[in-house]
């Protein structure tokens, strides 16, 4: 079901990047000499090489990031990482394959800082029979203190491998556009060069919108999901992040809705481990059916970085 939803909207979105431009550009009538001035035509080519190099560049190096960095980062902190010791609370079994298991575990633990949280995370069961993974278990994490390699943890003994089909998707999809290049100039330049290009051209259109849509979901997800934290930062605070109670001293409703549930802004108080008063917001999207409980809360638990008191989450939502 969720890979249908994914599988649906990432071809629903695919299809106005890539395919909407071409059919309103090439249905519509244009010349060879769009762009009569010669300047700008060449700026317009000079843009297009701009916005392409910046979808393929950062692309690439998630593919990267995410493929041969993370394998050299995850072999790091086997060797170099803190070893966490973890209860397994919740086993659920996602899919088998021919030759190992896809489960969904949660664990339970003690954080650096002496703090119970939960974190889930999947794992492939290549020896299922042996049933390290089932409810009540124990098993062992190597985290990174510093974080300062992605992914930032890992399962005791775990094994990766890099991913070269994205890569090879890459190269296909680099070819793809090059050859664009090639057909566009070959079938619509009439003898003039670049004029046939316009403001309006798939060369230009499609990675401007590409880079548009990326950018809104990325915003959706770093501003009113994630909030003032980064996936990193998240981390840190479950694994090093320091409990207490914080004071609410307002809640407000920010006006903004995602998924027609309101965005509610807390202004809250608490005193570190050093004594010191630390004043801050955080925003968080909550039910609709629980704005009156939410509205009449005073304090809830929190989690703060000791050396940046100011970098805090909620307790219940980190740990859910």
């Amino acid at each position: 079901m969720k890979n249908g939803f994914i599988g649906f909207w990432g071809i629903f979105i695919a299809y106005f990047i890539f395919v909407h431009p071409c059919i309103i550009y090439y249905n519509t009538y244009h010349t060879s000499s769009n762009t009569e001035n010669g300047r700008l035509a060449v700026f317009y080519l000079g843009l297009s090489f701009l916005l392409w190099t910046t979808v393929l560049g950062t692309t690439l190096w998630l593919i990267i990031r995410n493929g041969i960095l993370a394998q050299k980062n995850l072999a790091y902190i086997d060797r170099h990482g803190k070893r966490v010791q973890a209860k397994i609370i919740q086993s659920a079994i996602l899919k088998k394959h021919e030759n190992f298991i896809s489960r969904q575990i949660t664990l339970e633990m003690m954080n650096f800082s002496g703090a119970v949280i939960h974190h889930t995370m999947m794992v492939n069961d290549v020896r299922p029979k042996e049933n390290r993974f089932e409810k009540g278990k124990n098993i062992y994490l190597k985290v990174d203190s510093e974080f300062k390699n992605n992914p930032y943890l890992l399962l005791e003994g775990s094994t990766s491998k890099v991913n070269y089909v994205l890569l090879l998707l890459w190269l296909v999809f680099t070819g793809g556009v090059a050859a664009y290049y090639l057909y566009a100039y070959t079938t619509e330049n009439g003898g003039l060069g670049w004029r046939f290009l316009e403001l309006f051209h798939p060369l230009l259109v499609i990675p401007a919108c590409f880079i548009l849509f990326m950018g809104i979901f990325y915003l959706i997800f770093r501003v009113f999901i994630m909030g003032n934290n980064t996936g990193r930062e998240l981390l840190e605070l479950k694994f090093k992040g320091e409990k207490t109670i914080a004071e609410i001293v307002q809640v407000q409703q920010t006006g903004t809705y995602i998924n027609e549930q309101p965005q509610v802004e807390f202004t809250l108080e608490f005193t570190d481990k050093g004594g010191k008063k630390i004043h801050g917001v955080k925003k968080e999207i909550v039910s609709l059916l629980d704005i009156a409980k939410v509205s009449a809360l005073k304090h809830r638990e929190i989690m703060y970085l000791s050396d940046r008191p100011e970098k805090f989450v909620f307790y219940d939502q980190i740990n859910n």
